[in-house]
């Protein structure tokens, strides 16, 4: 009989949606280790050394108590020196919550990168002698929560990816390097984070610059702060933008080319796809009211039948294949959310992201089964 262990925060509605797939195969309730206590030491993936155990962990999202744990482990990896925003570990458990603002994200993803290679070494025995299996691997999700590092790696294995800017430095620095490549719209993302946070999609040509965002930028006590908002915000003053952008650039950021979006329903659209097991099967198209796609940001669903149709088989089969070479490229990983992006001609493609927790797509089924119930089917056909 398989054991799961979910590391996750028990109040996440990913864990209710596991344990519904897992009963469906009438397999006992995965057993929930509290990120919480996990990174308090109040427990250890140790005790789960056991024959036939499948490990999946789970997003840290939307708990604040989390983030600042983990913020305070980033302070180990962070220098003083360092030219992103730091904290000490005392300092960071000490946070106050502000619903929105972007809290040291450089040091949130080392916290991350150095737990997950703690709880790995804490599973290797398990995973050494072939009686315990990752549901997504530790160094995988590392890999696919650093954008330049994905862009990087598929660039490398000639996965379709927007041309990189390269490393950006700061607001001139990226104005030098659009006019010297000849670039006029670039995407700004966060190297570090999700959910579309800290993401500017940025024009600027020698008559007038632009910049659409997610990003809220707020005056206070003679410093700036930035806040995820959900309201698109749209700057056109130099001063404000810039601002953004420094603060940004300081925290690493993945700049490409912005690239046109093919169209349904009158609108841009992108193309979420769930590789399971290397195979390409949940799909969402999302609809941009803006330039960005992101549902939460009150997007919508796009109609699947009408876009498979005016996509058609031949070139359908061509862009599936493109996302599970990406995903291919993670092999250690069962399952991952591909983001596509087809141009204006419905034939060429490019992957813009890689999400180790791609898979919260409600209501979406492919073969009856929602994303969750097929993972469970592909483990127990191993």
């Amino acid at each position: 009989m398989l054991n799961f262990i979910l590391i996750a925060n028990p109040e996440n509605r990913r864990v209710g949606f596991l344990q519904e797939a897992i009963a469906h195969f009438n397999l006992p309730p995965a057993t929930v280790v509290d990120y919480a206590d996990l990174i308090a030491g109040k427990q250890t993936l140790e005790q789960f050394n056991t024959p036939n155990t499948i490990i999946r962990f789970d997003s840290p999202e939307k708990n604040f108590d989390v983030d600042k744990a983990i913020i305070a482990e980033g302070s180990r990896e962070i220098f003083s020196t360092s030219s992103h925003q730091h904290i000490s570990a005392e300092a960071a458990t000490k946070l106050e919550f502000d619903k929105g603002l972007i809290l040291y994200p450089r040091q949130w993803y080392l916290g991350w990168r150095y737990l997950l290679q703690k709880w790995e070494t804490q599973l290797t025995p398990l995973i050494a002698c072939g009686e315990g299996y990752f549901m997504n691997h530790p160094q995988d999700i590392a890999v696919m929560f650093d954008k330049p590092a994905c862009h990087e790696r598929f660039s490398h294995h000639n996965i379709p990816v927007p041309r990189s800017l390269g490393k950006i430095h700061n607001y001139d620095n990226l104005r030098e390097q659009m006019q010297m490549q000849g670039i006029e719209r670039v995407f700004v993302k966060l190297s570090h984070g999700s959910a579309a946070s800290g993401v500017v999609a940025y024009r600027a040509n020698s008559r007038f610059e632009s910049a659409i965002t997610t990003v809220e930028r707020v005056r206070e006590n003679g410093q700036t702060l930035l806040y995820n908002s959900r309201k698109i915000r749209h700057y056109t003053h130099r001063e404000e933008i810039a601002d953004i952008i420094n603060i940004l650039t300081a925290e690493g950021v993945q700049v490409e080319e912005w690239l046109p979006k093919a169209h349904l329903q009158e609108c841009g659209f992108d193309v979420r796809v769930v590789v399971i097991n290397g195979e390409a099967q949940h799909i969402v198209v999302r609809l941009g009211k803006s330039p960005m796609t992101n549902l939460h940001l009150g997007n919508e669903r796009g109609n699947t039948e009408e876009f498979l149709a005016k996509l058609g088989v031949e070139n359908w089969e061509i862009m599936k294949r493109t996302c599970e070479q990406a995903a291919g490229l993670f092999p250690n990983s069962l399952y991952c959310g591909v983001d596509l992006l087809i141009l204006p001609d419905w034939k060429t493609h490019a992957i813009l992201e890689i999400n180790a927790f791609g898979d919260l797509l409600p209501g979406i089924l492919w073969n009856g089964m929602d994303t969750y119930t097929s993972e469970v089917k592909a483990i127990l056909e191993k």
